[in-house]
């Protein structure tokens, strides 16, 4: 019996001891289907190292016909750089014959009859037929393996790459930022420097000029023509202050320094007292109305802010409404709650500016004849915010209602 009939005979008998056999006359067969149709190769060598079996999956493998490789050394299958290394390992397993995978940790490589190399696994059983000994091996390809390692490999270090270069980019971002943000706080500095400096340098000449403005009309009383240039000049000079007020109170406001101060008052001499220093500023004709309902007048809140409030309202109401029109204010306590509302009958404000009518600078599109800083309500705003109260309003054209509503007494008080 030749050596091949001898390792046939061999995995034979090894299947039909297996529980569940198969009949004698069946069992070599399935051996020769289980070795001939199996995917992966197979090839059976000496100990000299000579390929006495292979399936034809070995041979397809290496580029050879069926029995092309018998008889060869399985040396033959090895790049010309690696085959002097396998004899030395190939006769010290020999010494030690285990079941188990062939290189671990290395790369192995085949070469093909036409000599191009490509990546394999190979796994190593070994047996004995009459005294033989014999090595099986599982060779398989894995070249398409090996290239989804390596595209993995590369798809990570471009990520690694991507990572690196978009960390470094929002490292730059952030430090633009920074040099930003200090650039805004020095920006900010110099313009609350410049704010307070204008407001206090501004109010000295203005005083004087409201002073000796106040002594000429005393002088020229009887003089109409005098008379109309004094209430030209004290109107303007109003004007001016009330800007510049604006200003300081929005930049004391954003540095966080202004304090809710409570005191009780009345809130009728309190509306009167404002009513009697904003007739100044009403057109010919125009009138400012004054009305509370009910008997409770006292209220626990801050009363420069409030009075900034209703000024801020009032004056609005004064000029955006026409000559010879009138202005009412409205106050109501009522569950714990003051309510305030300013009514005129002007100009309206446009639907297409409602949404922005309490930011910073913001003037309607149908007033910007008239003279303003679009400041005032941002800053009515925001001391009601501190009052804990609100402000809402309708208006159309003819008619604008303005609605102030906050707590008889402030929290805390």
């Amino acid at each position: 019996m030749n050596r091949h009939a001898e390792v046939h005979g061999y995995l034979a008998a090894m299947l039909k001891s297996t529980e569940g056999a198969f009949a004698q006359s069946d069992t070599a067969r399935v051996c020769e289907l289980l070795f001939m149709t199996a995917t992966e190769g197979l090839v059976v060598v000496d100990v000299s190292g000579k390929i006495i079996m292979q399936n034809p999956s070995m041979a397809r493998m290496f580029g050879y016909e069926d029995s092309e490789l018998l008889g060869r050394l399985i040396e033959d299958l090895l790049p010309d750089t690696m085959r002097a290394k396998h004899k030395a390992h190939r006769a010290a397993y020999e010494q030690k014959p285990v079941q188990r995978s062939m290189g671990s940790g290395m790369e192995l490589k085949g070469q093909r009859k036409d000599g191009s190399v490509f990546p394999v696994k190979v796994s190593l059983n070994h047996f004995k037929v009459e005294e033989q000994r014999y090595v099986m091996a599982l060779v398989t390809d894995i070249t398409l393996r090996r290239l989804a390692e390596d595209e993995l490999v590369r798809t990570n270090v471009e990520l690694e790459d991507r990572v690196e270069h978009r960390t470094a980019e929002l490292k730059e971002a952030q430090e633009g930022l920074k040099r930003a943000l200090e650039k805004e706080r020095e920006l900010h500095a110099l313009k609350s420097r410049f704010v307070s400096m204008a407001s206090h340098e501004f109010r000295t000449p203005l005083s004087t000029i409201m002073g000796s403005i106040d002594l000429i009309g005393r002088y020229a009383s009887d003089d109409e023509k005098v008379d109309k240039h004094v209430k030209r000049i004290r109107s303007k000079v109003r004007e001016l202050t009330a800007m510049l007020n604006e200003f300081l109170s929005l930049e004391r406001i954003e540095q966080g320094i202004v304090e809710v101060k409570p005191a009780e008052i009345d809130i009728v001499h309190q509306c009167i007292e404002q009513i009697e220093e904003l007739r100044g500023l009403a057109k010919p004709g125009q009138s400012i109305d004054y009305d509370h309902e009910g008997t409770e007048r006292m209220v626990t809140t801050d009363p420069q802010m409030l009075g900034h409030v209703i000024t801020n309202l009032v004056s609005n109401a004064v000029k955006y409404s026409p000559a010879g029109t009138p202005v009412a204010l409205r106050t109501r306590i009522h569950q714990g709650r003051l309510t305030i509302t300013v009514t005129d009958q002007g100009v309206g404000i446009p639907a297409e500016d409602q949404q922005h009518l309490f930011d910073r600078f913001f003037r309607g599109s149908n007033v910007m004849t008239i003279q303003g800083t679009g400041l005032g309500l941002n800053i009515v705003k925001r001391y009601l915010d501190l009052l804990g109260g609100g402000i809402t309003f309708t208006s159309e054209p003819g008619r604008t209602i303005f609605t102030v509503d906050l707590p008889q007494r402030i929290a805390g008080s």
